[in-house]
């Protein structure tokens, strides 16, 4: 097998966790105009609801999947009515509400799992092809796979019902989509409750590629926030591309560098990005 294969897997593999973690957050961004500090936080409160249920229960890991999706949904619901009744300037109320709700997150998982560092370690199976010399640990292929149907899922919704059109009216232009008829209050709630179905699948993913400890949630809303800058704020069917093309950088950089490299590269990558590429990395300037 040539050996730049594995690098390319993980890259693509890496890149799809990206994406998983970033589509949440796009969504709630580019329909809610929330900025969700939080975000993180969150998406380890579906880790650790994953990692108890897997360590303590041994609930089978597609079980595990809808219910952490299923749970966050009572999370981010209630975020949404506390956000929405905050007082102007909203933007800047909600980066504080945010905040504070990242640390008392925090805070309450130093006090429950204390800080040790946990994961889970499901035994995924190998898929070998002896006859190409082509081997692919399973939990990457469920991470491709999962990236796919989930991106896959959020822009069929976009693209193909009413309910997306006047979501995507209300990404491009909140104003004029209120000033049209559509109720742009309602369709934030929608964001929020999918928005938080696609943390809680995001979480057991974390726990099973990543050390869950308190303070890692600011490493997957930084992760969120760069891979969003990426796809161009609002553009779902490019936040897959911008995960890739993260996920690729970083693990080539590691490969031919090392790991001490991968945050310089992947910061010199989005500044670049951001200069020649301001609207993300979309071939078109609206979602």
């Amino acid at each position: 097998m040539w050996v730049g294969t594995p690098v390319i897997l993980a890259g693509f593999s890496l890149g799809s966790f990206y994406a998983l973690i970033a589509l949440g957050f796009s969504l709630i961004l580019g329909i809610a105009r929330a900025f969700n500090l939080a975000h993180g936080e969150m998406i380890l409160l579906s880790g650790y609801l994953a990692f108890v249920l897997w360590h303590y229960f041994q609930v089978p890991f597609v079980w595990i999947l809808l219910i952490c999706s299923l749970a966050l949904v009572w999370v981010t619901i209630p975020l949404h009515y506390l956000l929405r009744r905050l007082p102007e300037p909203r933007g800047l109320n909600t980066l504080i509400v945010t905040l504070g709700l990242a640390l008392l997150l925090q805070n309450l998982f130093l006090a429950w799992f204390s800080a040790d560092y946990r994961l889970m370690t499901p035994d995924w199976p190998i898929l070998t092809l002896p006859a190409v010399n082509f081997s692919l640990p399973l939990h990457q292929g469920v991470l491709i796979l999962l990236a796919l149907l989930a991106t896959g899922a959020v822009h069929l919704l976009l693209q193909r019902t009413f309910l997306g059109k006047a979501l995507r009216a209300t990404i491009q232009d909140r104003d004029a989509a209120q000033m049209a008829g559509i109720n742009v209050q309602r369709l934030a709630l929608v964001a929020f409750g999918l928005g938080g179905l696609l943390i809680g699948l995001a979480g057991p993913l974390f726990a099973q590629n990543m050390y869950l400890y308190p303070a890692a949630g600011a490493e997957a809303t930084m992760i969120a926030i760069v891979v969003t800058i990426f796809a161009g704020l609002g553009r779902i069917r490019t936040i897959l591309l911008g995960g890739w093309l993260l996920g690729l950088t970083q693990s080539a950089t590691v490969f031919a560098l090392g790991s001490r490299w991968r945050e310089l590269v992947s910061a010199v990558l989005l500044l670049l990005l951001l200069y020649f590429r301001p609207h993300g990395i979309s071939w078109k300037k609206e979602s």
